[in-house]
């Protein structure tokens, strides 16, 4: 994110201007939030290619937590309008992967601090625009993916990443998502996926050519960043929080290892989002850890 950033080699790639920022209407009153994010190699690989971010954004981005290093100057804000929640898992040997994970989650911060358009206080208008632009963001990471590739002469391994994508506005949160990282909402006894995974296995059984439960092909990924794809096909949520309600976005070496009935009961009962996060990591890693693993999570 600009000539400073210490991060992986690609921050020379410049953003397409995508949209002017709007005036800005009177924000509601923003609402408590207690954010945190981990990320752990597991127990199989010798190397992590996920990557995550939490960001308040204002006229600065306020890096609350991340995987990523970011310049001191993105890090101050005079008072945050909305806040980031983002994951992706990325894929490809020899680094790829992890290239394309802090591509995507880099691009994502740097239309929100150049080129997102945004309100305070969104119309109905204004909401439909922003899950818009969200997934015009990630054809852009598409994009700027191919050419970071090209450039670093890795683009025969056809790095690709999952990325989901939460952004809060209270009381609403905004997603975009391509790719089986997923995003839950719990409120109460009841946990709920918001994001769908992009995957044969879930296709097939959506079609009803296979009975409900994992099945072989669900490591088979149809819509990511990346990949070899001649595009990507965002996902785009918009829904209404409530005070009590948590979020958690991750990848799925959470997922793959920890059932969503285990998941709703650490997210009901820890008493903070960081207690959250080292539970369910644990858990995936006495499950078996064979995929990284990365767990963000918000609490209202």
């Amino acid at each position: 994110m600009g000539d400073d950033w210490n991060g992986p080699d690609f921050a020379d790639e410049t953003l397409p201007v995508l949209r002017p920022r709007r005036a800005e209407r009177k924000a509601p009153e923003a609402h408590p939030m207690d954010i945190a994010g981990q990320t752990d190699v597991g127990c199989a690989r010798d190397h992590n290619e996920d990557t995550f971010l939490i960001a308040d954004l204002g006229r600065w981005l306020e890096i609350r937590d991340g995987s990523l290093s970011m310049p001191e100057a993105q890090r101050r804000i005079p008072g945050p309008k909305g806040t980031f929640l983002m994951v992706a898992d990325g894929m490809g040997g020899h680094g790829g992967g992890e290239v394309a994970s802090a591509v995507a989650v880099d691009m994502i911060a740097q239309f929100a601090l150049y080129a997102m358009p945004w309100v305070t206080a969104p119309s109905d208008e204004d909401e439909k625009e922003l899950c818009e632009q969200l997934g015009n963001a990630l054809s852009q990471c598409q994009s700027r993916l191919e050419k970071v590739a090209a450039r670093k002469e890795i683009d025969q391994l056809n790095p690709g990443t999952t990325l989901t994508v939460g952004y809060v506005l209270w009381p609403k949160l905004y997603v975009s998502h391509a790719g089986d990282s997923r995003l839950y909402l719990q409120r109460g006894d009841r946990l709920v996926q918001i994001t769908r995974d992009h995957t044969v296995g879930q296709a097939l059984r959506e079609s009803g050519a296979i009975p409900a439960g994992p099945s072989r092909f669900d490591h088979i990924l149809v819509n990511v960043v990346g990949g070899g794809g001649e595009r990507v096909d965002a996902e785009a949520h918009a829904l209404t929080l409530e005070p009590g309600d948590r979020v958690l976005l991750c990848s799925d070496g959470l997922n793959g290892h920890v059932a969503d009935a285990t998941i709703l009961h650490e997210l009901r009962t820890a008493h903070t989002s960081r207690e959250v996060c080292e539970r369910l990591i644990e858990a995936a890693k006495a499950g078996g850890g064979l995929d990284n693993i990365t767990v963000v999570v918000a609490s209202f």
